[in-house]
């Protein structure tokens, strides 16, 4: 019986991707699920529309991390 997407976990997901990635129906559908369960997803602008001093500040604090 094959696995539902939802019951994958992440590494089997990735190998899912890697076997699907023609398909381009299951690729999104896993995809989707994956991306899902990221926590903490930060988004920022590119940075050809952010100030210099915007983006020291982020890479200051990516570095202050740990």
């Amino acid at each position: 019986m094959k696995k539902q997407l939802s019951d994958m976990n992440n590494t089997e997901l990735r190998q899912y991707l890697s076997e699907h990635r023609h398909d381009e129906e299951a690729f999104s559908q896993a995809l989707e699920i994956l991306l899902s369960r990221k926590k903490n997803l930060l988004k920022y602008p590119p940075p050809s529309e952010m100030n210099y001093q915007e983006i020291e500040n982020i890479f200051k604090a990516k570095l202050n991390q740990e």
